[in-house]
C-alpha cells in the first residue's frame, strides 16, 4: 500500500495531418506533485459559506397563476406527449409480434 504511484510525464507534437501526437518522455511524475490545490479546514469552508451567504434562509417560491391561455397549451402538449408515446408503443408492439 505505500507504494508510489507515477505518471508517465506526456508532451504532444504538433502532427502535419490531424491533430497532436503524444511523446513520452523519460521523466515521472508523482501524482502528488501535480496536486497543487491545498487541502480546506473546516474553519475555512464555514468562512467561505458565511461570505458568500449560503447560510440565509432561501426566500420563500409561491406559485404563480397561469393564465387561461397557458394552461391550455399544457394540456394539449400533456395530450401531444400522451398520444406520442401511445403510438410508439403500438409501433414497438406491433414490430415485437412478428
Amino acid at each position: 500500500m505505500n507504494e508510489e504511484k507515477h505518471l508517465l510525464a506526456i508532451e504532444f507534437r504538433g502532427a502535419k495531418i490531424g491533430g497532436k501526437i503524444p511523446v513520452r518522455r523519460t521523466a515521472r511524475v508523482r501524482l502528488h506533485d501535480l496536486d497543487t490545490a491545498a487541502p480546506d479546514s473546516n474553519g475555512d469552508i464555514v468562512a467561505i459559506a458565511h461570505a458568500e451567504g449560503w447560510l440565509k434562509p432561501l426566500v420563500p417560491i409561491e406559485r404563480v397563476r397561469l393564465r387561461p391561455w397557458q394552461q391550455a397549451v399544457f394540456w394539449a402538449l400533456r395530450l401531444y406527449i400522451g398520444f406520442m408515446l401511445m403510438i410508439m408503443a403500438w409501433g414497438f408492439f406491433h414490430v415485437a409480434g412478428r
